[in-house]
């Protein structure tokens, strides 16, 4: 009987012990099964991720070849093509230059002689009226036979021009003799004028420091004391 009671209860024991070994191991699967699904679930979310996340971490797209090139590209040289000219060509002025405007003039009725005195304003000569004109009273005395005026130049002109003869109150037959000196040094030839018959004066005074015009009347007639005025018509230099 005892031992039919042990036999029993060792079963028992057994059974119970079976039991516990498969919850154990039934508990033991369904962790693992649980741990599984979650590692599944974390791997996943991993996934999606890295999926979402841009390539360039600056957020921005690359660029592509053409931009590349562009950005590449050498910037214009300000100094060859600032100057306010196409093609990068050099301006002919120098900053705070200004062109000329022409070639300058100055008539000698605006200019007080350095030597001798004349009379200034507009004279006829033979037929034609000339603006800001210079002249010199002239006879047939002996201290009228020949006349000058001066001026100073000091190096700042290139030309002389004027039309000369005796003016329209001179006797009707004066001769006169106009001739041109800078620096007491004869400039082209001896310019013959009468009443009638003007003569053209047009001499290079580059560098000249003096103009000296010298009138000599040379014939006419001899009656009195007046025989009329050398005038040189708009007598200017440029």
């Amino acid at each position: 009987m005892r031992r039919g009671a042990a036999a029993a209860l060792f079963a028992a024991l057994a059974l119970m012990l079976s039991g516990a070994s498969g919850c154990a191991k039934d508990i033991n699967c369904r962790e693992q099964a649980i741990c599984g699904d979650e590692n599944d679930n974390n791997q996943l979310s991993t996934d999606a991720a890295e999926d979402s996340s841009p390539a360039d971490p600056s957020g921005s797209p690359e660029p592509s070849p053409a931009e590349e090139e562009q950005a590449t590209e050498t910037p214009p040289d300000e100094d060859a093509g600032g100057n306010g000219t196409e093609d990068g060509e050099e301006s002919p002025f120098q900053e705070g230059d200004k062109p000329q405007q022409g070639p300058r003039t100055v008539y000698l009725s605006d200019m007080r002689p350095i030597e001798s005195s004349a009379g200034e304003g507009t004279t006829n000569i033979a037929g034609t009226t000339y603006p800001s004109s210079v002249w010199k009273d002239f006879g047939p005395g002996r201290n009228l036979s020949s006349v000058h005026v001066v001026y100073g130049l000091n190096g700042e002109w290139t030309t002389f021009t004027a039309d000369a003869g005796p003016d329209s109150d001179s006797r009707s037959d004066a001769v006169v003799d106009f001739e041109v000196y800078l620096d007491d040094r004869k400039l082209g030839e001896t310019h013959r004028a009468t009443l009638t018959e003007p003569a053209h004066i047009e001499e290079n005074v580059t560098g000249g420091i003096q103009l000296r015009l010298v009138a000599k009347y040379v014939s006419g007639s001899t009656s009195g004391s007046y025989a009329g005025q050398a005038a040189w018509g708009s007598a200017r230099l440029e």
